[in-house]
């Protein structure tokens, strides 16, 4: 069994069991109109959020909800989900968010889940790839997508040496791309395929869970469009942060990432 509920105010929605589930709020003020009704498909953290943006929206402007959440599924909460596997704690689907978009921190204050964000340690800040069947650890000085330093990146073998040539042609590429390119086409154009696959596919479904090929840049990651049309070379420009920021470790580089604390019994 379980149940979610909103906890923020105003008055908590509660969520129980069920493949139609719905939420009653009146709060209406004098000549407003009697009752707004809102479906939301999908209970996944989207529909979620939507859902419990859509209570707060209706308390301050004092209408009356008839908010009703479709899922399909037997849970909510959609692609997040975590499971004990042969003694390991496993994040099955986005396990963190990008601490330098404000939204979801925003989100969390209000659902009083702030003290229960836990930020990446810098002690332990190494990620690894499952690839050919082998465990890589990404190469020292990679800055999230885009390789920083030389050495490491020669003598990874998470990458072929065509792979880690075709990366290298970032250097000199012009700038490019439209207005609207996907996040999956930005780093085959700038990076080519291997990092593609090998980096950006496994950290970005991390954050998305979803097909870098269907993820808008500008909305997902828009830096790495800003670095391409002020300094031409993602690379370069990553190199030239390092160099006005320096003392920062080594490893997968990344703007801070933010997790919740298992809420379930027996995961901390």
């Amino acid at each position: 069994m379980w149940e979610w509920a909103f906890t923020a105010r105003p008055p908590p929605m509660t969520i129980r069991p069920s493949s139609r589930c719905s939420s009653t709020w009146s709060g209406r003020a004098p000549g407003a109109p009697d009752v707004v009704k809102l479906v939301v498909v999908g209970g996944g953290i989207t529909g979620l959020a939507a859902a419990h943006r859509a209570v707060e929206l209706a308390a301050e402007q004092g209408l009356s909800l008839d908010l009703t959440l479709l899922e399909a599924g037997d849970r909510l909460g959609g692609t997040i989900a975590t499971e004990r596997r042969d003694g390991f704690l496993v994040e099955c689907g986005p396990d963190s968010f990008l601490s330098e978009k404000p939204w979801a921190l925003a989100l969390c204050r209000r659902l009083g889940l702030e003290d229960r964000l836990v930020r990446t340690d810098d002690r332990f800040r190494r990620t690894f790839v499952v690839w050919g069947g082998a465990l890589h650890p990404l190469p020292e000085g990679f800055q999230l997508l885009a390789p920083t330093r030389l050495g490491p990146l020669l003598a990874s073998r998470l990458f072929t040496w065509p792979g880690k040539l075709r990366m290298a042609l970032d250097l000199v590429l012009p700038r490019g791309g439209e207005a609207d390119e996907s996040l999956g086409a930005f780093v085959r154009r700038r990076l080519g395929r291997e990092a593609l696959e090998r980096v950006a596919q496994p950290l970005v479904a991390g954050i998305y869970t979803a097909d870098p090929d269907d993820l808008s840049l500008t909305a997902t990651m828009p830096r790495f469009k800003e670095l391409e049309r002020r300094e031409r070379s993602v690379i370069l420009g990553h190199v030239a942060r390092r160099a006005r920021a320096p003392g920062r470790g080594g490893g997968c580089q990344r703007r801070p990432l933010v997790a919740l604390r298992h809420a379930r019994r027996g995961h901390g």
